[in-house]
């Protein structure tokens, strides 16, 4: 049942396809924070949007997530695009790819993310961030996952978090197209389900903001968390506007 789920990317047509399981190993055997894996990803989406995952989540083909033959759900990945270089961070909540030589199925936002929906495949790195939901392991991937490229995130003063207490919110972004402040809004989403960001313009850019908090302390613990996943992050007194 879990096989019809699964979808891959048919090269020359661009259309989602569905083939049969190869017996994929257990997630359970699967222990190493060393997890490293290359190869072929493939991306599904309109055929199966709203449909159940193999988690039994409703599949958003705009959301930052991607099937894995092996990996636990809710396992955090780095993919890697080897031929241009960009990143995306995915969480796995389905099964899959079940063709030869392709290790990873994406949504379609992420495959955007990668600039790969057009043709279809691309060769990519996968490397692990967080196992299971269960905190990063040690030699995470490196580098910025919030720079998507020339015109990503830009340069910003950091100032250092004020250690009174007081109202405050956490800065997660500033970037020139509004378009990459969307993204990492969905890269936060996943990593803070249950918090709300919004992008606001200021000074010329779109920055990405945290809902407001009563005291420091707890902006500072969702800087610490971002730091776990190399996304960069300051805290801000006061808030401008609120997070509808």
């Amino acid at each position: 049942m879990i096989g019809l789920l699964l979808t891959t990317v048919s090269c020359s047509a661009g259309k989602n396809v569905r083939s049969e399981p190869l017996s994929p190993q257990p997630a359970e055997e699967i222990r190493s924070s060393d997890f490293y894996q290359t190869g072929t990803a493939s991306w599904y989406g309109d055929d199966f949007q709203g449909k159940l995952t193999a988690n039994g989540e409703i599949y958003d083909m705009h959301k930052l997530t991607a099937a894995h033959q092996t990996l636990p759900f809710n396992t955090l990945l780095e993919v890697e695009n080897l031929e241009n270089g960009r990143k995306v961070l995915v969480r796995i909540n389905d099964r899959g790819p079940f063709l030869k030589d392709r290790i990873i199925d994406l949504s379609l936002q992420a495959a955007q993310r990668l600039s790969m929906a057009g043709k279809g495949t691309a060769p990519v790195a996968l490397r692990l961030v967080r196992w299971q939901g269960a905190g990063l392991p040690e030699g995470g991937p490196e580098g910025d996952l919030s720079k998507d490229g020339p015109e990503g995130v830009l340069p910003a003063d950091r100032p250092a978090a004020d250690s009174t207490d007081g109202e405050c919110c956490v800065q997660a972004g500033a970037f020139a197209l509004r378009v990459n402040a969307e993204d990492l809004l969905l890269t936060l989403g996943e990593i803070f389900p249950d918090l709300r960001f919004k992008v606001v313009g200021e000074d010329g850019m779109f920055k990405v903001l945290s809902e407001s908090f009563p005291a420091i302390a707890r902006c500072q613990a969702i800087i610490d968390r971002m730091a776990e996943y190399h996304l960069p992050a300051f805290a801000r007194k006061p808030c401008p506007g609120k997070v509808e």
